[in-house]
């Protein structure tokens, strides 16, 4: 455990965003190179695949780390190892879930999988969305016969060492939609001479805003993110604009719903007001749609190590990108808790416990063995 939180901190002080994860693949390329595993590649730019083959015949099982590391200036002056990177910080525990498949990846170098193989999966860029559809298309993925998939990810306000998993939907699905309004500009003294699109933007808003839908465990929330409408040019009535939302719901049909609505709501608005619109996708997360086959194992895993368990009501309201895997292959998504009193993930004192790693390590060896 001394190595593994030394690994740890060293990912904590070299934080790197989405997509831009170079450093960190080579640092961890190096130390599981040293473990001599069956196979490894680069994946997605700036993955990691790392192979153990089974000695026997068996179910193979992918197992997922994300690495990638959040636009935020780190705050906490009570650790030692700070991120030296200005305005980058890991705060939302990658640092620790690498850490934890690394600490697999030397269980499985030392031991191989008695049945099935093993792939471990580190991956960039969970934090936009785009990881794992970067390795879902990457030829080394595409190669790979796979059964089951599983990954974790620590949870602040739960109990630390607790296993927290649900059948379903265990993550919203998400994606962030702009809607881009445009009519052309007029001199401020004569705005009917122009194509304002300030009505439009404030009616769409709205509107959207009576998509939002709490019917539990059924779900769509609707967050007004970001407007724009014109340019500080006080002279110049505005001639284009755009809102930005963020749209999530319990699955994927639901999200798809809401998008649909939301369109055909902008696109009526633009019509009555002389305007022509656009939209953009940013950011999509598919939901989490945990197999009730694989959260038995899950449960199972917890139980055979005496890890204190909980079955959510509801699932987690925050994306992650997970979901490509879960929707592609039987699998599932569960948390290990962090503790009652650890700050929320994002939040710019948070910092991964170091505690849980090892019992996060037990539980994805056990799931493999429980697997088969």
């Amino acid at each position: 455990m001394e190595n593994l939180t030394a690994v740890r901190h060293y990912l904590h002080q070299h934080p790197e965003v989405s997509q831009q994860e170079y450093n960190t693949q080579s640092y961890l390329f190096g130390l599981l190179q040293k473990l001599n595993p069956d196979k490894i590649d680069k994946v997605a730019q700036t993955g990691i695949l790392v192979t153990f083959y089974g000695e026997q015949p068996g179910k193979s099982i992918l197992f997922r780390a994300d690495m990638d590391a959040l636009p935020i200036q780190e705050t906490n002056t009570d650790i030692i190892y700070k991120s030296i990177i200005p305005g980058v910080s890991h705060k939302c525990g990658h640092d620790g879930h690498s850490t934890i498949m690394y600490g697999v990846a030397q269980f499985f170098a030392a031991k191989k999988p008695l049945k099935g193989n093993v792939y471990l999966l580190f991956q960039p860029a969970e934090e936009n969305g785009w990881g794992a559809r970067n390795v879902a298309l990457d030829p080394v993925f595409k190669s790979l016969d796979i059964d089951m998939v599983f990954a974790l990810h620590n949870l602040p306000g739960f109990k630390k060492h607790k296993i927290v998993c649900k059948t379903g939907s265990f993550t919203s699905s998400v994606v962030s939609l702009a809607a881009y309004f445009k009519g052309y500009t007029a001199h401020a003294a004569e705005p009917w001479n122009g194509r304002n699109p300030a009505a439009a933007i404030s009616k769409y808003t709205l509107k959207a805003l009576d998509l939002n839908e709490e019917n539990k465990p059924a779900y769509v929330t609707v967050t007004p993110v970001y407007t724009q409408l014109g340019e500080m040019a006080y002279g110049v009535s505005a001639g284009e604009g755009s809102v930005h939302l963020t749209i999530r719901a319990d699955n994927n049909q639901r999200l798809d719903d809401a998008i649909s609505t939301a369109k055909v709501f902008a696109q009526k608005i633009a019509e009555e007001e002389g305007l022509e619109v656009s939209f953009r996708m940013i950011e999509p997360f598919e939901s989490n749609q945990n197999d009730h086959n694989a959260v038995d194992i899950i449960n199972s895993a917890a139980d055979e190590l005496e890890l204190e368990r909980e079955t959510l009501a509801q699932g987690f309201r925050f994306g992650e990108d997970f979901g490509v895997f879960t929707n592609l292959f039987p699998g599932a998504m569960f948390g290990v808790g962090s503790g009652e009193d650890c700050k929320p993930l994002h939040h710019p004192e948070y910092d991964y416990p170091d505690e849980i790693t090892e019992t996060a390590i037990k539980m994805f060896i056990e799931i493999q063995r429980k697997a088969q």
